[in-house]
């Protein structure tokens, strides 16, 4: 079998070859005796070529069995190949035969095998390894001893310094005008940025073993790890002293080679914005591993701190380096990481955009064994260009964790605009994350969620009231009621979006919107269902294809933040479940909690996306009013519980004001561009073609529940009632009108000026004029 597929094994088939026998048998070029620098170099340009590629494809076959647990004891067996990579080459030889490239190429690959391995390292405070029992391994899951740790770090290490190495230096050279900035003759930079992203997520891998392992120990520690190993303060000093981390231009203090070196960050920032697509990706992911590294340093180093006292006169006995890892790296960086946030913000804010254009097709993502997608002008998700906005999104979001205190101590004015910024882009990163990107959008909802931004969204609510009513509500919430809406929205956001999609036994073409589908002729492609024991199931009908693809989940879309406010509880409503619904397992009054939480939710987000006037582009005002309303309208579906309480209803009453004011906002901006005789320019709301081309049996649904339980209620009404408003497409709204007039429930409608939008949308141009 080709090694490209054996990287691609589900755990089932992985474990099946290893019994057989085949892992030595597909890797047996690993178990050679290894070659030095100038044997390899003999081989040629071509051999040198081929042999990489087959080493690579092997340890990415070894990376797969190790992620799975499979094959780490192997390590002590395939070490001396592997050491011989993963230590400093010669990079004068390599340049001279130009094979550069192909050197690099597996060193990368043998530090993204030691990332897997660090992976199977145990807790280092674990109660195994403080009473120096190994934990013993299983058939499921092998582990790696940290027996192996501080001599793949000492490795590493090295690689952080190959910066003050001549030929690495020419590499990097070139920054004044005029010149190629990135490449020596036919050499580039790239290969060796990729080395240093694999290095550095290998080593936060570690980093991020070295923490407490169970209940015990925390409790022992009071939550601080007791010590730290040497190689935590070891690579920070490495990265100080060869990437000059801390020696910002504010400070006026820097160090190196040479005094008018910047910091490595700076550099790859340059390169990422200068360079190639994929020098684009590798400066992307080595600033993403710098981030991560120098971010765990800092907490290891200030929770071994936490309750120790430091001999008087030790800070003036640090150096210069010693100073910065002792003030903390970070916030040594804050000036570099600041203007990194501002050039990736701007990233996210265009390359959501841009996940939407490939969204108006469908399901243009991936074609199964393409992975270039099709019907999306520039390829799909899996293309060029998406993938720098994915990568992106990863670094991010780890920006973003960063500054989440640090600016705590600004201004006021400037806490705000960050907290803007720091909404308007987690709502973007949950648009442009990948399938692969789970991780991404969990610390995302984190963000979003988090206390700070809750209260700041009721900040804005309470603007948005004072100016247009005079008052605002008449309760104030307190911070458990802040807790009780970030704990609702978090479990709600991850159940609804990132939960596995199984297939109920129920088929229909019910929509968890209301909205009955019809079949059609040109249906799309049919959704792969993610069962979670799909990768072991031996039913014919799951070929390689459904197995392989399977989780593959494309990003969000753009309107996703207004799914707590349009969930039907199915258990209330007549007839059969929606086919793979994740949401049939709970119970309707918590999904009512979860509506009244994010009432408040989708109402703060819209007041600071629309009235802050920051000037900061929002995902919330690219989403169609359409969506806005139709949103509103599923709440009355399965009932009037939402507004049986003064907050709900309230808050309610609230939204549908403020879609009310975009609502003529948007037909002055349309009628102003309309030609006089052509009505259906400004026919805007367009329900059946956006949500469903079955929408007028939602009409039916939701007038049935106004005609029986409303008792002629002003919101309720005011929603029904934007179903006549001239900007709603002719089908819709004629499709309204009927219906309420078979229900003989048109007297319940409120008066045209209690409607929340303006008395003029509902008048035909004859009657404004009269």
């Amino acid at each position: 079998m080709h090694l490209q597929v054996l990287a691609r094994l589900d755990r089932k088939t992985c474990l099946e070859f290893i019994k057989n026998g085949y892992f030595n048998a597909m890797t047996w070029n690993l178990y050679q005796l290894p070659l030095s620098i100038d044997e390899w170099l003999k081989l040629g340009k071509e051999k040198c070529k081929l042999k990489s590629a087959l080493t690579i494809e092997q340890l990415r076959f070894w990376r797969v069995c190790i992620r799975y647990g499979y094959c780490v004891s192997h390590f002590s067996q395939i070490f001396p190949v592997l050491c011989f990579w993963l230590d400093l080459p010669s990079f004068e030889k390599l340049t001279e035969n130009n094979v550069l490239n192909e050197s690099t190429s597996i060193s990368r690959e043998a530090y993204l095998v030691l990332e897997s391995l660090a992976g199977r390292l145990p807790n280092l405070f674990s109660q195994q390894c403080l009473t120096n029992q190994h934990p013993e391994s299983t058939d499921d899951a092998e582990f790696w001893p940290w027996s192996y740790v501080g001599p793949m770090v000492d490795l590493a290490i090295k690689w952080i310094a190959t910066r003050n190495d001549p030929e690495v230096y020419k590499l990097f050279e070139g920054q004044e005008e005029g010149v190629n900035h990135f490449t020596l003759g036919d050499l580039s930079a790239t290969p060796l940025l990729w080395v240093y992203a694999a290095v550095t997520h290998m080593l936060f891998r570690v980093l991020e073993k070295v923490t407490l392992g169970d209940a015990i120990s925390l409790q022992e520690a009071n939550g601080h790890v007791p010590w730290l190993p040497e190689f935590v303060p070891k690579i920070g000093l490495e990265l100080i002293n060869y990437w000059h981390l801390g020696f910002s231009v504010a400070s006026g203090t820097k160090s190196g080679r040479d005094s008018g070196d910047e910091c490595f960050m700076k550099e790859l920032i340059h390169l990422r914005q200068k360079g190639d697509v994929e020098m684009s990706l590798a400066s992307t992911c080595c600033l993403n591993g710098i981030i991560n590294v120098i971010a765990k340093i800092d907490n290891l180093i200030r929770s071994a701190k936490t309750g120790i006292c430091s001999p008087p006169g030790t800070e003036q006995s640090l150096s210069k380096e010693g100073k910065v890892l002792e003030e903390g790296i970070v916030s040594r960086c804050l000036v570099e990481l600041r203007s990194m946030l501002d050039v990736f913000t701007f990233s996210a804010s265009s390359g959501w955009q841009r996940m939407q254009s490939i969204e108006i097709f469908g399901r243009g993502g991936p074609a199964p064994g393409v992975g270039v997608g099709w019907g999306a002008h520039g390829g799909g998700f899996w293309s060029k260009t998406v993938l720098p906005v994915q990568t992106d999104a990863r670094l991010l979001v780890s920006l973003l964790h960063i500054f989440e205190n640090a600016s705590n101590d600004a201004p006021e004015t400037e806490q705000m605009n960050f907290t803007v910024q720091r909404v308007n882009t987690a709502l973007g990163l949950c648009l442009t994350a990948g399938p692969a990107d789970m991780v991404v959008i969990e610390k995302t909802l984190d963000l979003l969620f988090h206390v700070s931004i809750l209260k700041y969204l009721d900040l804005c609510i309470r603007n948005f009231l004072l100016n247009r009513r005079g008052k605002a509500f008449g309760w104030q919430y307190e911070d458990d009621d802040y807790m009780h809406f970030s704990r609702m929205l978090s479990s709600h956001f991850r159940s609804r979006w990132l939960s596995v999609r199984v297939k109920s036994k129920t088929v229909d073409g019910s929509s968890s919107s209301g909205v009955k589908a019809t079949p059609k002729a040109d249906a799309r492609l049919d959704t792969i269902y993610e069962d979670s024991d799909m990768s072991s199931t031996t039913s014919p009908c799951c070929n390689s294809l459904m197995v392989e693809w399977a989780r593959q989940n494309l990003p969000l879309p753009v309107h996703f933040y207004l799914s707590p406010i349009s969930t039907i509880p199915h258990t209330k409503r007549a007839g059969p479940q929606k086919v793979g619904s994740v949401h049939n397992t709970h119970d309707p009054a918590n999904l009512l909690e979860v509506a009244k939480c994010g009432l408040f939710f989708v109402l703060g987000i819209e007041t600071m996306a629309n009235f802050q006037g920051t000037g900061i582009p929002s995902p919330i005002q690219g989403v169609s009013l359409t969506w806005k309303l139709h949103s509103l309208s599923v709440n009355f579906l399965v009932g009037m519980e939402i507004l049986e309480q003064d907050q709900g209803r309230e808050t309610f009453e609230a939204l549908q004001d403020l879609y009310g004011e975009l609502l003529d906002k948007e037909r002055f901006n349309q009628n102003k561009e309309a030609i006089s005789d052509d009505k259906k320019h400004i026919e805007f709301l367009r329900f059946k073609s956006d949500i469903h081309e079955s929408y007028s049996t939602f009409i039916e649904d939701l007038v049935e529940q106004f005609s029986s339980i409303s008792y002629g209620d002003l919101i309720f009404g005011r929603q029904v009632s934007v179903y006549l408003h001239r900007c709603v497409e002719s089908s819709i709204r004629l499709a309204t009108w009927n219906t309420l007039s078979n229900a003989r429930v048109l007297e319940l409608l409120p008066p045209l000026e209690k409607c929340f939008s303006g008395a003029e949308g509902y008048l035909e141009p004859a009657e404004v004029n009269n």
